[in-house]
């Protein structure tokens, strides 16, 4: 089915952001006061006496584009199509494109889990170290849950990884890792069980599935983005890893708009 297919009309569009912005009944952001009137497509608080319309109370605040547009937008970011077969759907610039999928990016509410039981981490490079854009990926993967963390480190030394470790795997748990020295240590200074495999000579046992998730990682920013500015990857990597954690936030737009529209007040 093409996504074009099913794309709701303007005005159930314009019904759905309301009713997932306000609830029930729109309400001022400022006061709460669901004594308001309508004038044009804005809405004014009467107590508050200052104008709100369903996208200026949100992330949504500034958008210039449909609400159709956003929809499909969002249709094609959930579904990891690639950046230029957007552009094509869509019919928007590139730099509109990339602006809302980073705004995506940037809004949905997801908080990585406490990793335990039996714990794959392991570290993965991206960028290029002679342009000075070279930025390590810290993971770390429960095996039985297939639950997994990511984070951007600007170095691999045994303080990035201890910090690492101890913020996202439960005391107490085994961490399988490569014999690379910034692990050495983490038995007897944290209480971990650690594993260990060397990677110099192939021997990937104890660590596959962290090395799955680099994999998946690497095809999912080629097919999706092309390519991450640095300055991007932080926010590459918690998409990926919501995406996964997370699915239900990617099921629909609706889904998406559910977890991540919330009327609040502007400045």
């Amino acid at each position: 089915m093409s996504i074009l297919d099913g794309v709701p009309s303007d005005a159930k569009l314009a019904s759905i952001f309301r009713h997932v912005t306000f609830g029930s009944r729109p309400h001022c952001p400022r006061c709460g006061s669901s004594k308001i009137f309508r004038s044009e497509r804005r809405y004014r608080c009467p107590k508050c006496r200052k104008p709100f319309s369903l996208t200026s109370v949100s992330w949504l605040s500034g958008m210039k584009i449909s609400y159709r547009d956003l929809w499909l937008l969002i249709v094609c970011w959930q579904r990891k199509v690639s950046f230029a077969t957007t552009i094509q759907i869509t019919g928007l610039s590139p730099i509109t494109v990339r602006r809302w999928f980073r705004r995506c990016r940037w809004n949905f509410a997801y908080m990585s889990p406490m990793l335990k039981a039996f714990v794959e981490a392991d570290e993965s490079f991206h960028g290029k170290r002679r342009r000075g854009t070279e930025r390590i990926a810290l993971g770390a993967v429960e095996r039985d849950a297939w639950k997994f963390v990511i984070r951007t480190s600007r170095k691999r030394d045994q303080e990035a990884t201890d910090r690492f470790l101890l913020a996202h795997v439960e005391k107490g748990a085994t961490v399988a890792t490569d014999e690379a020295h910034c692990y050495q240590g983490i038995d007897a200074f944290f209480g971990y069980r650690h594993v260990t495999c060397n990677h110099s000579k192939f021997v990937f046992g104890e660590t596959n599935r962290i090395e799955a998730v680099w994999s998946a990682l690497k095809r999912f920013i080629r097919r999706t983005y092309d390519h991450v500015h640095a300055g991007w990857l932080p926010d590459i990597l918690r998409e990926f890893e919501a995406r996964t954690n997370a699915p239900e936030i990617f099921e629909s737009p609706l889904s998406f708009l559910e977890n991540s529209l919330v009327a609040v007040p502007s400045r």
